[in-house]
């Protein structure tokens, strides 16, 4: 056998005694985590839903669970409050005779400000809760692989979103 066809032989062993297992491990890891987050914030979502609350406690404590998988997240919570309002006509200026419903989307920083004001923040029933969460830091997967998505943009290897109707069972 020739030098190159051994310089050859032993990088491909290195790839296959080393490289692969830790890849397919890292790659399990993200999974790992993938699942865990997604449990965590179904918990979240759920008691969010039956209790028609959110409060500081609850918020930090699943911060506090999340953290443990050892990413960086981005969350993103909305909340979907649903109104009612008559129909105005811009033309002639004048309250129409039907009624329209729509929803109102309140996101994590006006609820963050009920936080800081010592209050829990309330949903009505039949409002919609919807949270997402995304790394925002590079698993080890995506390090080893380097991972590249459109435009130049890093892929997510971690994105939940979960939500559902408020219920509010504490009545």
């Amino acid at each position: 056998m020739d030098a190159f066809g051994k310089i050859i032989a032993v990088f491909a062993g290195i790839i296959l005694l080393f490289i692969a297992p830790l890849l397919y491990m890292a790659q399990k890891q993200d999974a790992i985590n993938q699942l865990y987050v997604t449990q965590e914030t179904i918990k979240l979502v759920d008691s969010i839903r039956a209790g028609g609350e959110l409060n500081r406690n609850m918020y930090y404590d699943y911060i506090n669970r999340i953290d443990k998988t050892g990413n960086l997240y981005d969350i993103e919570i909305t909340h979907a409050h649903s109104r009612v309002a008559p129909d105005y006509d811009e033309v002639t200026d004048t309250v129409g005779d039907t009624i329209s419903s729509y929803y109102y989307n309140t996101y994590e920083d006006e609820i963050f400000e009920t936080f800081d004001q010592g209050r829990e923040y309330q949903f009505s029933q039949g409002d919609y809760i919807t949270v997402k969460v995304m790394n925002r830091n590079k698993t080890m997967a995506q390090r080893m692989l380097i991972y590249r998505g459109r435009e130049g943009k890093e892929e997510v290897s971690i994105l939940i979103t979960y939500g559902g109707l408020i219920r509010d069972e504490t009545d």
